[in-house]
């Protein structure tokens, strides 16, 4: 398996390679968001809540273009999650028309959980797989990332 991340010949493109990555991601989804529900957040709320605390900074505009979802439901979100009490917002310093997010303790501890449930899917869904063969797959998946992103 090693040598497909130093192979530098690709073989004839499989179709089915892009739809078992799409059907991890959707199984992912649907199973983190069934394990979140009884706790009234989505995977969506958990993902945002997550680049918020990673990017303080960062606008709605900006948040929601690193959860990949367009500005208007990044806004949409990140309104229903200052409903819920789990972020407050706030002009940035650099211009009042912007806003910036911050997690409250309500969103810290929100986002405790939902981190702890998503790993602990994540440990049960590469149950079995060993750490090099994890590894390779993360330097693989690591390569179409940066080729696609040229």
């Amino acid at each position: 398996m090693e040598r497909a991340v130093n192979n530098s010949k690709v073989g004839k493109p499989k179709l089915e390679r892009i739809g078992l990555l799409k059907a991890v991601l959707q199984g992912y989804r649907i199973k983190l968001d069934e394990e979140l529900h009884p706790f009234g957040i989505t995977t969506a709320q958990l993902k945002m809540l997550w680049m918020v605390e990673a990017n303080p900074l960062a606008s709605g505009a900006g948040v929601a273009r690193l959860c990949s979802v367009t500005p208007q439901t990044g806004q949409a979100t990140l309104a229903a999650m200052e409903a819920n009490g789990w972020i407050r917002r706030r002009a940035s310093e650099k211009s009042e028309r912007v806003l910036v997010s911050e997690l409250t303790a309500s969103g810290r501890k929100v986002l405790a959980r939902g981190k702890k449930m998503a790993e602990g899917l994540e440990r049960r869904m590469w149950k079995g797989v060993g750490e090099k063969e994890l590894a390779v797959l993360d330097d693989v998946l690591g390569i179409a990332v940066g080729k696609l992103e040229r």
